[in-house]
């Protein structure tokens, strides 16, 4: 389950008391305001005076009292590469800094495609794209992200984010709070509601597209074997998995 409220959330089935630990967090509510400030999945630079773009993106490995060190560092690598793609850059190299995170450096061969994780208007379909191939070493396909940065470059992406290992809840919240809107999603029918929401996800990305971009996005990821599921639709404010509501996103927003 969610990494940051794994305790808590293995206490309780009931899908609205999960998600109100985070409505009464500060420390989610910080940490989801650096998405507010900054809604991007990499940090970006433009060096020499804008003659070029690089992103940096950075990841913590996964706690070693549940993983090896090998398989800890494949999935931060994993989570780091898949930050750099969200964000429209290309891979250029990675650094093990300290054992424990790991830096990505890519370059943004068009400043113009840059992409947010933010979502960005009420109607865009909600998509989750790419898939972990084993979960047991989470290696995952490399031309899954090259093709998502291709989708990125024909401008058929609205936004994307990385679903991060707190789940794909969380990662839906970061996607709605820079805008404050909401989603409308549906269920998995293979996996309990819960599962679905707070365990790690098999999916590499969230990614939006609007209604004239749709077709052109899908029949281009399904041409190129990429793994692709409608999950739903951005809404005005209201969270909702089928006939579950969890609120509006401005509760759960620092005040």
């Amino acid at each position: 389950m969610v990494e940051l409220y794994e305790s808590k959330i293995n206490q309780t089935e009931d899908l609205n008391d999960i998600a109100c630990f985070l409505t009464d967090d500060p420390q989610f509510k910080k940490g989801l305001k650096k998405y507010i400030d900054n809604p991007f999945d990499a940090d970006i630079e433009r060096v020499g005076k804008g003659i070029f773009t690089v992103a940096i993106s950075k990841a913590e490995s996964p706690s070693l009292d549940k993983l090896d060190p090998a398989t800890a560092v494949t999935r931060a690598t994993t989570e780091a590469l898949t930050k750099l793609a969200c964000t429209g850059a290309r891979f250029l190299t990675t650094k093990n800094s300290d054992d424990s995170r790991i830096n990505a450096l890519g370059l943004i061969k068009d400043k113009k495609k840059i992409t947010s994780m933010s979502f960005d208007a009420k109607g865009d379909t909600i998509y989750l794209v790419g898939k972990v191939d084993d979960e047991s070493d989470f290696q995952f396909n490399n031309n899954t992200l090259g093709v998502l940065l291709k989708a990125i470059e024909k401008d058929l992406i609205t936004s994307a984010h990385h679903i991060s290992s707190n789940g794909l809840f969380i990662s839906l919240l970061e996607c709605c709070a820079p805008n404050e809107l909401g989603f409308d999603i549906t269920g998995d029918a293979e996996c309990e509601d819960k599962e679905f929401l707070f365990a790690r996800s098999s999916y590499l990305a969230i990614v939006t597209v609007n209604s004239e971009q749709e077709n052109d996005l899908v029949d281009f990821l399904f041409n190129e074997n990429i793994p692709i599921t409608l999950l739903g639709h951005v809404t005005k404010g209201e969270l909702r998995l089928d006939d579950l509501s969890f609120g509006y996103i401005e509760d759960y927003i620092e005040e």
